[in-house]
């Protein structure tokens, strides 16, 4: 199967989380994930960055996320309706901060539209496959979200076949991070030398600007613990 064009990164991450019965493993990581993945695919159209404070220890970056900012770079329009929405109220929002730069986290608690947003443009696209909730023989059961195996699959190919070789893009990056952050069922995972590879900037990370090596190490700090650990 061939995408019909490429999706967005909030679109591939939703895909993603979906697994073959139609549920989430946890809904507020996905929820947040979701923002936090509009918030990357605007930092890849250069739209804006996230600031992180950070310093070094034993040569290796050491960040402090709680203070986390969005940094709006380009508001002007891009034709595509989520995102232009999205910049329009980055930039309102922006206004009433003090420097102007949006709290990250704040952001992302509040961004409650984006799933269900994302999640209809894939319903619509045919990625996804709606099944309200029903009631069987006196138990409600809550609706599904089947996936489209052929272009979840690709998505995970692409994903294993990054991680593996150790070979990213600035976009590979970015739903990389969110993915694994959020806990979703990938196959392949970072190990241990390859995230410390990325925080010293180094081996396949090397051509990825560090400003947006930090916009996603702040974006997947957002992605809160799974209620379900343990």
């Amino acid at each position: 199967m061939v995408l019909p064009s490429r999706l967005s990164l909030p679109e591939e991450f939703v895909l993603l989380s979906y697994r073959d019965g139609g549920t989430v493993h946890d809904s507020s990581q996905v929820a947040a994930g979701c923002a936090a993945a509009e918030l990357g695919e605007l930092a890849l159209r250069r739209k804006l960055l996230v600031r992180i404070r950070k310093g070094k220890k034993f040569g290796f970056d050491v960040y402090f996320p709680s203070d986390a900012r969005i940094q709006l770079l380009d508001a002007s329009p891009t034709g595509l309706g989520w995102v232009d929405e999205l910049l329009a109220e980055l930039a309102q929002r922006g206004a009433a901060e003090v420097g102007g730069n949006v709290r990250l986290r704040r952001w992302v608690r509040q961004r409650r539209v984006a799933l269900a947003l994302h999640r209809a443009a894939l319903v619509e696209r045919d990625l996804l496959r709606h099944e309200p909730g029903k009631d069987l023989a006196g138990i409600f059961r809550g609706e599904r979200h089947y996936p489209d195996y052929a272009a979840r699959g690709m998505l995970l190919a692409a994903i294993q076949s990054a991680i593996g070789q150790d070979r990213y893009d600035e976009h590979m990056l970015l739903l990389c991070g969110l993915a694994q952050a959020a806990d979703l069922e990938l196959g392949n995972r970072l190990t241990m030398r390859q995230r410390l590879d990325q925080g010293r900037g180094i081996g396949a990370v090397a051509s990825v600007p560090e400003e947006l090596r930090d916009t996603s190490v702040a974006l997947d700090s957002t992605v809160p613990m799974s209620a379900k650990s343990g």
